[in-house]
């Protein structure tokens, strides 16, 4: 027999509990901002994975980032969100990587290829565009690089 007090508190746990299916967590598209400590221009992706006040929130991602596209997670990107110990999780595509070169598509590219999982190939594109729009009007002067083709060796 259960006591009165572990009775009410496994309604308790039952009612408080919290389960991955009802958070509504975001994912936050942008360009990182560069200053004093970050000094290189990057795609930035930042997960949320746990949900705050949203004005505390947003006021952390505009310090972090330009805000282009915002996009709830999908249930496969929610997985590992209850062992998180972070409020956010934040991925980069550098532009001055060695794999791009400085290209601007190249990056768009592998950033789009690193959502094909879980997100539609309609989004992704529509993503691709705002990223290129935001930047393209930041940077006027800005010139795709010409890059050598490999050859294949035989």
């Amino acid at each position: 027999m259960k006591s009165v007090l572990q009775n009410k508190l496994s309604a308790l746990d039952a009612k408080y509990k919290r389960t991955q299916g009802d958070k509504h967590l975001r994912v936050f598209y942008g360009w990182s901002r560069v200053n004093k400590i970050r000094k290189k221009e990057a795609i930035s992706v930042i997960f949320e994975n746990d949900r705050g006040r949203d004005e505390r929130t947003m006021k952390f991602i505009n310090k972090m980032m330009n805000v282009v596209y915002v996009r709830e997670q999908t249930e496969g990107e929610k997985r590992g969100v209850e062992n998180a110990i972070r409020m956010f999780t934040e991925y980069s595509v550098f532009m001055d990587d060695k794999k791009f070169k400085g290209s601007l598509n190249l990056a768009l590219i592998f950033n789009s290829e690193a959502d094909k999982n879980n997100v539609s190939l309609e989004e992704r594109n529509h993503i691709m565009q705002k990223l290129r729009e935001y930047y393209l009007s930041a940077n006027p002067d800005y010139k795709e690089p010409i890059i050598q083709q490999e050859l294949p060796l035989f």
